[in-house]
């Protein structure tokens, strides 16, 4: 049985290998993720190629890989992620502008709490908070609708002087989905 596997998994790395080479960039994102622990070097070139083929996961990993020496040429492959719908790359374009620009981090945000990113509505009421309690509540509501435990312990910190009923059942429903500072403050770390 492990002869057949085996066998099995050489024609399925071969069929990867012949679309990739004939230009499928999913193929190459594929090549990319299963190289990447063994062989580094030829996974982020397999990166680089599905990028450059179209693939935006792909762009959003160069940007990532590129980050801490190309800081340039890795924005200029997360926006291009981000324009292709890819919501963590909106994000992380999001956290890069926040201390520079806030309105394009809350465009960036805003986009991929479109696309139902709690993580993005998170930060849209970390944004807010500070300026606009009102928006910054409605942010962590439909962040904690779509079950972000550090929204529900944000969420309870704001209220907890308007409801507080509301706002311990938000601490212990965030300390049970693990969230430490909710755990803290309610004795169950």
């Amino acid at each position: 049985m492990g002869l057949k596997i085996n066998l099995g998994r050489r024609t399925l790395q071969r069929r990867y290998e012949a679309a990739a080479d004939a230009g499928d960039p999913d193929a190459m994102l594929f090549l990319a993720t299963v190289r990447a622990k063994d062989d580094p070097a030829a996974s982020r070139e397999w990166f680089r190629r599905s990028a450059e083929a179209g693939n935006v996961h792909a762009m959003y990993i160069v940007g990532l890989y590129l980050e801490p020496h190309a800081p340039r040429s890795s924005r200029e492959w997360l926006e291009r992620a981000a324009d292709g719908g890819h919501i963590d790359a909106m994000i992380k374009l999001g956290v890069l502008d926040q201390a520079t620009d806030p309105r394009a981090a809350q465009r960036r945000y805003e986009q991929a709490a479109e696309r139902g990113s709690a993580i993005a509505m998170f930060n849209l009421g970390l944004l807010h908070e500070p300026d606009d309690r009102a928006s910054a509540i409605a942010w962590y509501e439909q962040a904690v609708a779509a079950g972000d435990a550090d929204a529900m312990f944000n969420l309870a910190k704001l209220t907890e002087g308007s409801d507080p009923v509301a706002a311990r059942g938000l601490l212990q429903k965030a300390a049970a989905a693990g969230q430490p500072e909710a755990q803290a403050r309610l004795g169950s770390a």
